[in-house]
């Protein structure tokens, strides 16, 4: 005889269900894993992996993605978000390679269209089940990328002028995305864990000798610590850090010439700075509008520029954008931080602590803005959106806890004081 089906069983559930954990696998395990034997791995999986999460969450719960696209539209950090990328577009007027630059914002703003798009439409509540894949998934890389430090090939290590190697792109793949990861293993109370995880990501990254980062790592560290206790003030001093840092980073370049100039000592000529400051004597009105999208990074690559440009994210924001550009992405780090603080305390010091190494690394030129470093931060943002939808606390219950909620609903209501009639004697009426 067959046995019945449970009156809460729906096959569309079970497909939803089904294609969100097949989308988050391929993402949380599969992406950083692929990252160690192909660079072109990530451009396919995260398409791939978030297709299917959209798919599974639309059949899920439409409905609360309609219902939260006009409220994500019309926030300040969408707002600011969406004009630096209309500023973005519209240099495409004066770059002197418009194709390619062209190519280049479409591919980045598919991504972050894409990410947009699942991060609406994500159920309202994450499974627990579904937190536990980015952990493992770093352990497994993690073991992978010292297997390949020990007895993989030369190749494996070897960077070109202009791309990292696979081991540089690892380690920032794990540096990167380390944060959700704890973040879920501290929903969860998994501390031990937690620890581990960070120690060992620290090892690789020792193991490589990864100094740039290592520092960022350090920074992420130090600020996860801090915010436990206060979010809210780390927050504000993150802003007053990185805020003036990226609105007055022309200043640093030619207040070291001039620093050299009054102590007489000559400042070497191949060096980055004296470059920067070099270029900014002839920017003229190009410091207001930049000199176009893509165009910094296209000049090194064809020798327009010299190999000893600058290769941070300040510098390219500003000669790409110009001060309008970095007056926007200045204004959207500062929403982005504050908004982070006012998150609940089991969520908000990893996400500090994430931004801070986004920005660290960024600023340090290890990456910043090839296409797939935006497909590593859109994997990195579905996974924080998944611990903002997850419930605080996600330990189970221990067996007293659930003896006593039982003895408590056996109990029925509790009586009535001084002798007063029970509540379904009492008339809904006053006298």
């Amino acid at each position: 005889m067959p046995v019945a089906s449970r009156p809460h069983d729906n096959p569309a559930t079970d497909a939803a269900d089904l294609l969100t954990l097949l989308g988050l696998t391929i993402l949380m395990i599969g992406l950083p894993l692929a990252g160690i034997f192909s660079k072109s791995a990530i451009y396919s999986l995260l398409p791939i992996g978030a297709v299917l999460v959209f798919l599974g969450s639309v059949l899920e719960s439409a409905e609360h993605g309609t219902h939260h696209l006009r409220g994500v539209l019309i926030s300040r950090g969408s707002v600011v978000g969406l004009f630096l990328v209309g500023w973005t577009s519209l240099s495409l007027l004066w770059t002197p390679f418009p194709g390619e630059a062209s190519e280049h914002l479409l591919k980045g703003l598919g991504t972050l269209a894409l990410v947009a798009l699942v991060g609406i439409f994500l159920p309202s509540r994450t499974k627990p089940r579904h937190l536990s894949l980015l952990p493992i998934g770093l352990g497994l890389t993690i073991v992978a990328v010292l297997a390949m430090l020990l007895i993989g090939p030369a190749s494996f290590r070897t960077a070109s002028e202009f791309d990292e190697s696979l081991f540089e792109r690892s380690v920032l793949t794990l540096t990167v995305l380390v944060w959700p990861a704890l973040g879920a293993l501290a929903l969860r109370e998994r501390w031990i864990s937690a620890a581990l995880l960070a120690v060992l990501v620290a090892v690789v990254a020792i193991a490589g000798r990864a100094q740039i980062t290592l520092a960022a790592l350090g920074a992420g560290a130090f600020t996860f610590a801090i915010a436990m206790s206060a979010p809210a003030k780390t927050a504000r001093v993150l802003v007053c850090l990185f805020v003036p840092l990226i609105l007055f980073a022309p200043a640093i370049p030619l207040l070291v010439r001039l620093l050299h100039q009054i102590a007489n000592l000559p400042l070497a000529p191949q060096s980055s700075l004296a470059l920067w400051a070099e270029l900014l004597d002839h920017d003229g009105i190009r410091l207001l509008t930049g000199h176009g999208a893509d165009l910094a990074s296209r000049a090194m690559s064809l020798g327009y520029l010299p190999p000893n440009t600058p290769k941070t994210l300040l510098f390219l924001i500003w000669y790409d954008l110009g001060i309008i550009g970095a007056l926007s992405f200045a204004l959207l780090t500062a929403l982005a931080l504050l908004k982070a603080s006012r998150l609940s305390i089991a969520i908000a010091p990893a996400l500090l602590g994430g931004c801070v190494v986004v920005l660290t690394i960024a600023i340090l030129g290890l990456a910043t803005i090839q296409v797939w470093w935006v497909s590593l931060l859109g994997c990195d943002i579905i996974a924080f959106l998944l611990l903002l939808k997850s419930p605080h606390r996600l330990t189970r219950p221990v067996a007293t806890d659930i003896e006593a909620f039982a003895e408590e609903e056996t109990a029925g209501p509790p009586a009535p004081p001084n002798g007063a009639p029970p509540s379904w004697a009492r008339s809904p009426y006053p006298v």
